[in-house]
């Protein structure tokens, strides 16, 4: 039986429930979160009313201290997209959540005032928070911890999620983010400043001797291996000169595949400028997060959580930011506003554009990180009428615009900083993503640069997709760090869900159940209002060459979407009925 706790914002009720979940339902995360979006969800229901729902699911593996496991997700209906919403964090959460012997907690209705919601082993309390609501992410944080127990975890909301941007993220324990998608605007409209959850102390779980070694084998990899060593050297920003080596780091508004200050963003200048120190997500060895000491410059001596990959990507790249000094300082703001850096770094690449060509005079230009953060603050405040447009997302800002035809989104999501003109098959991948253009539901780019598919072979590259697709279906099932993608086989996924199973599971059922998993992700999408038409990517990307790549071309594409397409068992993207 799977413990349920929901509660309703309308009603100020808590209510727990013992419900019996299917199939890969039991493994928890993603699968459950899908169905209990299916059992308590309108899907025809706005995204900013009453009637949406938050379904949040910690690692059940998170519960053996398994390295990359201290993650967990949330769910829900998509005000940037509209469509299903799923976004993962770690930190502590994972680790709290899962002790207070939660399995899921449903989070539906909205309050009349500010509240917040206190959970622990014993349920939830809805709390009033008028005197949080306008404050901060940062100031909530440090407001949050004077009243709660020292092993307890925090996520909230600011500004930007008070006032129902599309780009306003959850912020967790400070410095992690439930970032992609707008969930902060749903905890906006839900009038929810914040949640905390406090446990007693660790609950531990014991496991076979198969996962026992398992384990082992993983924990030696993410300690031992080159690419452990590389994250934990580095971090995600050493993707900087991976991507530029590639032509594929998107710079100015998806105009380059290279940024000619690209040295001065990558990973191994910052200590140059900062003291860096690692840190991690317990228990996991890899420490690929940075906490930078600023050394030099107008932000001397402040510490920040240094910014990932993508956010040197959309403010380094796209707003051509030269120095990583500056895309700190603005990755800082997002934070502490609760924006999304990387649709805020889209958003205000879009205006620069729109301003370049004249259809506005208020952008700020490239570079110009002071006029960027302003507009940053403009943008979660609404206070001026630009910044109120680029609150309202992609799809808004352009028709605002009238450059439709130009905005570089899928669903309403902007891509990663992984341009497709270089890596070719993520075209793919941003098409067929179910909540937009989105690079880490299936970490297509991976096999991409490691040469294990040709352009030229739609269906070899469609048989690597599948295959990736499915894996990370599982690890967002489980809740695993991406970064450990490369130290499990299929056969060690088995043995992890025999564990949770509690009896044998072959490789060939978790493959069956994870592809059963993703055609209900689509009919749900497909029940919100979406078709097989929005599988697509940006007119830019079919009509417009980078750098020395051609554009990828209206055949080049659907051939590889037609042969996903047959290979998933969805007749002209339609999924089989239920």
């Amino acid at each position: 039986m799977t413990r349920t706790l929901l509660v309703d914002l309308s009603s100020g009720t808590v209510t727990p429930e013992d419900l019996d979940v299917p199939g890969l339902a039991g493994f928890g995360g993603k699968a459950l979160g899908v169905d209990l979006l299916e059992r308590y969800l309108d899907p025809t229901v706005d995204p900013l009313a009453p009637g949406n729902v938050v379904v949040f699911t910690p690692s059940k593996v998170a519960a053996y201290g398994f390295s990359g496991s201290n993650r967990f997700g949330a769910f829900t209906k998509s005000p940037m997209t509209g469509a299903f919403l799923e976004t993962y964090s770690g930190g502590t959460m994972a680790r709290t959540l899962q002790e207070t012997g939660w399995d899921a907690i449903v989070v539906r209705g909205a309050a009349a005032t500010p509240v917040r919601v206190h959970l622990d082993d014993e349920g939830a309390t809805i709390l009033p928070a008028g005197d949080l609501w306008g404050l901060d992410v940062f100031a909530t944080e440090d407001s949050l911890r004077q009243s709660v127990d020292k092993r307890t975890s925090t996520m909230v909301i600011g500004q930007a999620g008070e006032t129902l941007s599309v780009l306003a993220s959850v912020h967790l324990d400070r410095d992690h983010a439930l970032g992609r998608g707008g969930l902060g605007a749903v905890f906006g409209s839900k009038n929810l400043k914040a949640i905390t959850v406090t446990s007693l102390g660790s609950r531990r779980a014991e496991a076979g001797e198969a996962f026992q070694g398992v384990k082992q084998a993983v924990s030696k990899l993410a300690t031992d291996s080159p690419a452990a060593h590389a994250y934990r050297s580095f971090g995600t920003p050493m993707m900087v000169a991976v991507l530029n080596e590639a032509g594929a780091f998107p710079t100015g508004y998806w105009e380059s595949g290279r940024a000619a200050h690209r040295a001065n963003l990558e990973a191994e200048s910052f200590p140059t400028w900062a003291k860096v120190e690692t840190g991690t997500c317990p228990p996991c060895p890899i420490r690929c997060r940075r906490k930078l000491t600023v050394l030099r410059g107008p932000h001397e001596g402040r510490v920040v959580h240094g910014p990932e990959y993508e956010t040197l990507y959309s403010f380094g790249g796209l707003c051509m930011v030269e120095q990583a000094e500056d895309v700190l300082y603005l990755h800082e703001e997002c934070n502490r506003l609760g924006m999304d850096t990387m649709s805020a770094g889209n958003l205000v690449s879009l205006a620069m554009r729109a301003t370049s060509r004249g259809i506005r005079d208020d952008g700020p230009a490239p570079g110009d990180a002071t006029a960027i953060s302003e507009l940053l603050a403009h943008i979660a405040a609404q206070d001026t009428e630009l910044g109120e447009i680029l609150s309202r997302g992609i799809r808004g800002a352009a028709a605002a615009f009238g450059m439709e035809d130009e905005a570089i989104h899928v669903k309403g999501m902007e891509p990663a900083g992984y341009d497709p003109r270089s890596l070719r098959g993520m075209a793919l991948a941003y098409a067929t993503s179910p909540r937009g253009a989105c690079h880490m539901r299936s970490t297509f780019y991976k096999p991409i640069l490691a040469g294990m598919v040709k352009d030229t072979d739609a269906a070899g590259t469609v048989e690597v997709f599948v295959d990736f697709e499915d894996r990370m279906f599982l690890y967002d099932c489980l809740i695993m760090c991406r970064f450990y993608r490369d130290f499990m086989t299929w056969d060690d996924l088995a043995v992890l869900a025999s564990e949770l199973h509690g009896a044998p599971v072959d490789v060939p059922t978790i493959q069956q159940l994870a592809g059963d998993l993703l055609t209900r992700v689509r009919r749900l999408n497909f029940a919100m209002g979406l078709t097989a038409a929005d599988d697509t990517i940006p007119k830019r990307f079919l009509t417009e060459g980078i750098d020395d790549k051609p554009p990828i071309g209206e055949k080049e594409f659907h051939d590889l979407l037609d042969a996903y397409f047959v290979r998933r068992g969805w007749p002209e993207g339609v999924p089989p009925a239920a």
